[in-house]
């Protein structure tokens, strides 16, 4: 196993779904004008098509290869961190390649739907940090060599 090639699989299928969500969505991004339940948590929705989309269709399709070839704690660990660190990655394209919304609008006044970190001027998603963290962490505690 490849854990260069794993990554390179799932950022592909991650850009790949930042195409056609941004042409599904163009500007009505996350909950707006979403079918489905809708969980509130705080001023922030949690909606049934992100849930059934990042939650459930994406990790069975990463826990092909375990169910495949057996469990394999190392690829495992790469998985994860293809997956979060994907997970950012398929964000911020959604802003690059919407044909709907500039990039400059990845700030906290369009994107209000998820919480920021903001110092001073400069802000980033939470989302993008917590992504990060757990891909590193995968790393340093399941797949290092």
């Amino acid at each position: 196993m490849e854990p260069v090639l794993v990554f390179l699989i799932v950022y592909v299928g991650m850009i790949a779904n930042a195409f056609w969500e941004s042409y599904v969505e163009g500007r009505d991004a996350w909950d707006k004008g979403k079918l489905g339940w809708k969980i509130r948590i705080g001023r922030y929705v949690f909606t049934a098509y992100h849930f059934y989309l990042f939650w459930v269709m994406w990790p069975i399709l990463l826990s092909l290869p375990l169910v495949l070839y057996g469990w394999d704690t190392r690829l495992f660990g790469v998985l994860i961190s293809a997956y979060f660190s994907g997970l950012v990655l398929e964000d911020f394209m959604w802003f690059v390649v919407n044909p709907a919304v500039k990039l400059s609008e990845l700030n906290s006044k369009f994107a209000d739907y998820y919480p920021w970190l903001k110092i001073w001027k400069f802000e980033v998603p939470l989302l993008y940090i917590s992504g990060i963290s757990i891909a590193i962490l995968s790393w340093y505690l399941i797949w290092r060599v």
